[in-house]
């Protein structure tokens, strides 16, 4: 037996569209977002889970609420679970960062793991704070059925972490807001069993990709 993880990626925010970097700072779900959520909702009403887990973060809060509303489901929030903090980039697109912080724009673009976005973490340190939190509570749920909400470099991290792959390669897969991904951990040891679902989405074209 083993935990079973479901994790959703909030809903298109305002940000999302603007192809600004959210990073810890809020962005309201744009309204796109809002039939994003209601969707996923659909979908996973036909599964059964035992608690939901969001991120504290506005984006996942509002996206967990409303899927909440169809599940009714204990609500636990989670400040491990928040996007990577980025810092003096949150707020700013990559055209305006690329102007205003040439040396740290290009530091961030080599991705190496150890770089720390000045006021904000590295992709290490974020590495280290989510898979260890994902362990935490297949621990705490073990064999059960668990529904988190959070954000796409959560997702990536938990990828990462399942297939070993060094941190300074470049993602090779998409992150879709709404979309639904499953993992099965036990002891340590983390096993993909569904990635990236956006049947509930596709029919009527409200996607956004990270």
């Amino acid at each position: 037996m083993a935990t079973e993880i479901t994790i959703i990626r909030h809903g298109e925010t305002m940000w999302n569209l603007q192809k600004r970097i959210q990073g810890q700072r809020n962005s309201k779900l744009s309204e796109n977002g809002i039939l994003q959520a209601e969707l996923v909702a659909d979908a996973l009403t036909k599964r059964e889970f035992d608690v939901l887990i969001s991120s504290d973060l506005e984006r996942a809060v509002e996206t967990a609420k409303i899927i909440n509303k169809q599940l009714l489901l204990p609500h636990k929030y989670n400040l491990n679970l928040r996007e990577r903090s980025f810092g003096i980039f949150e707020g700013k697109n990559f055209a305006e960062i690329e102007e205003t912080y040439p040396v740290e724009y290009r530091r961030y673009k080599e991705r190496n793991p150890e770089f720390v976005v000045p006021g904000g973490e590295s992709i290490q340190q974020m590495y280290e704070r989510v898979t260890s939190e994902i362990e935490a509570i297949a621990r705490k749920y073990k064999d059960q059925k668990v529904l988190i909400v959070s954000h796409g470099l959560v997702l990536e991290m938990m990828m990462y972490r399942t297939f070993n792959i060094k941190l300074d390669e470049p993602r090779a897969f998409s992150i879709n807001n709404s979309s639904i991904s499953s993992f099965y951990i036990n002891e340590g040891n983390w096993f993909l069993k569904e990635w990236g679902v956006i049947e509930h989405l596709v029919s009527l074209n409200v996607l956004n990709e990270l």
